[in-house]
């Protein structure tokens, strides 16, 4: 019997080549990604509710006792072993052992039905003379049946959530679902590699030492990284110091139903974002087009120099020295020059008023960030053939023909990367808002991240609830966007961006 990755003899009942460490028998298939979907879907239904009042919210108000999950069940324990287990089904499919992560995902749902009929999950009834929240226990058989202070309730939709996830994760370790978009390469298995058809624990082994360097950067990103995102469960809470209560889906209802500047927030975000990173892009473009012209290197080389600076600038730094350009006082160099050719009779709020706001937060950014996008562009026009330039002229076309159809298109794969790229980020705007709006500015300025700030920092009462179910949308919109430009990417790049 022969490897059927290097052909080497192999000894009898042997499981592993001793010579390139493949598996004897057939290649390991993919990963089974809809399991894992199915399997995190389990985990979002365990952050909702299991039980929920019928009563409908009226301007974002509710009774206390709303909802009942896993984050007001007495024994919090029953929470994080449903989350154990779950995470423990989702490596077991990483590991390739599918069927072993059914066992799981059965045992995780187990888990929340015993939660759900045995233990007793609480309610917040007011506060005692020293402060401290008044709980109350129910049985949820109870609240099922009898009710609570007048208020009927019925199965949450967490428990629906996750049966579909459990039905999801069984249907997926059965259902090779990447295998559908695979083309078939029509190659034996025997010239196989080794990444795909060797056993997972072996490389492991195999590449050790690796993995032990690696181990002080993966504690380092569990810590930083993943651990801070189970802070997520506060979205569905009213956050009290030391004793935040369960409240269910209450601030997504009142978000997405009754919080209007949660909306114009989420439009400003979208429209800046989007407006500056065409603007951007463009002028990015322009300016690599015009540097790839100029022949002198010295005064190119000078030139670009001049153009990267202002990206090594904080946005503290630029937007100072814009407001003192920019400014209504008699330092305002921008409206002394207006003024002293009558194009205006008075000074230009530039800062503080909303008409003003959005044009002036576009030439700051396009000053800023426009020298270090050209880098890209520069590149790839430097990549050009000079041969084609050469031909094209010899056959009589002048300098605009040439760019039309021979600096365009080589550059527009370019473009289109980059593009789609930034596109994945547009969510992630702050700074450059928060260093220049102001009061006056907020129905155009306000952006999303600067929603919660001054939700969360600047407010009188600061829900801390409430601002992360607001971070909480804004990272799910994240996703999709990452997601979205991963596939164009493929479909552009012919690989993916994650």
């Amino acid at each position: 019997m022969q490897c059927k990755s290097c052909q080497t003899e192999l000894p009898k009942k042997a499981k592993i080549c001793p010579k390139c460490g493949a598996q004897v028998g057939k290649p390991a298939g993919n990963t089974k990604i809809l399991a894992i979907i199915g399997m995190v879907i389990m985990l979002i239904g365990g952050l909702l509710p299991f039980v929920q009042s019928n009563e409908k919210l009226v301007d974002g108000v509710t009774p206390k006792a709303y909802a009942f999950g896993f984050m007001n069940i007495s024994m919090p324990v029953m929470w994080y072993l449903f989350i154990a287990l779950l995470v423990v089904g989702i490596l077991l499919v990483v590991a390739k052992k599918e069927k072993f992560s059914i066992i799981a995902s059965a045992l995780s749902m187990v888990v929340l039905v015993v939660s759900m009929f045995v233990f007793q999950f609480t309610s917040v009834n007011g506060k005692t003379k020293t402060g401290a929240l008044k709980y109350e226990y129910h049985n949820l058989s109870d609240l099922l049946s009898n009710g609570y202070k007048g208020n009927s309730y019925s199965i949450g939709c967490g428990l629906i959530v996750t049966a579909i996830g459990l039905i999801v994760a069984i249907v997926g370790v059965f259902w090779d679902v990447v295998a559908l978009f695979k083309k078939d390469l029509g190659v034996d298995a025997k010239y196989l590699s080794n990444t795909l058809n060797a056993n997972m624990w072996h490389q492991m082994f195999y590449f050790r030492g690796f993995y032990l360097m690696f181990l002080p950067v993966f504690v380092m990103v569990l810590l930083f990284f993943y651990w801070p995102m189970l802070g997520c469960r506060y979205a569905f809470t009213s956050y009290v110091l030391a004793n935040p209560y369960y409240m269910g889906l209450f601030h997504f209802e009142t978000m997405f139903r009754f919080d209007t500047f949660f909306w114009q927030a989420f439009r400003n975000t979208l429209i800046l974002s989007i407006t500056k990173l065409i603007l951007n892009t463009g002028a990015a473009v322009i300016i690599s087009l015009l540097l790839n012209e100029i022949s002198n290197m010295l005064f190119k080389k000078t030139v670009q120099t001049i153009i990267y600076l202002p990206h090594f600038m904080s946005w503290v730094v630029v937007a100072a020295v814009f407001k003192m350009l920019m400014s209504v006082n008699s330092s305002g160099v921008i409206n002394g020059i207006l003024m002293n050719i009558n194009l205006i009779s008075e000074p230009i709020d530039f800062f503080g008023s909303s008409k003003y706001w959005t044009g002036t937060f576009f030439i700051m950014n396009i000053w800023k960030d426009t020298g270090w996008g050209t880098i890209l562009f520069l590149a790839t026009l430097s990549g050009i053939s000079p041969d084609l330039y050469e031909a094209a002229q010899i056959d009589g076309a002048n300098r605009f023909k040439r760019l039309i159809y021979i600096t365009l298109p080589a550059l527009a794969n370019t473009i289109i990367t980059v593009f789609i790229l930034n596109l994945a980020k547009v969510m992630n705007l702050f700074e450059s808002v928060f260093v220049t709006q102001s009061a006056g500015t907020y129905d155009v300025s306000q952006v999303l991240q600067t929603y919660v700030y001054n939700k969360t920092f600047n407010a009188s009462f600061s829900d801390y609830g409430y601002t992360t179910a607001v971070g909480l949308f804004k990272s799910f919109v994240g996703m999709i966007l990452v997601l979205g430009c991963n596939w164009m990417s493929k479909k552009v790049r012919g690989r993916g961006i994650v």
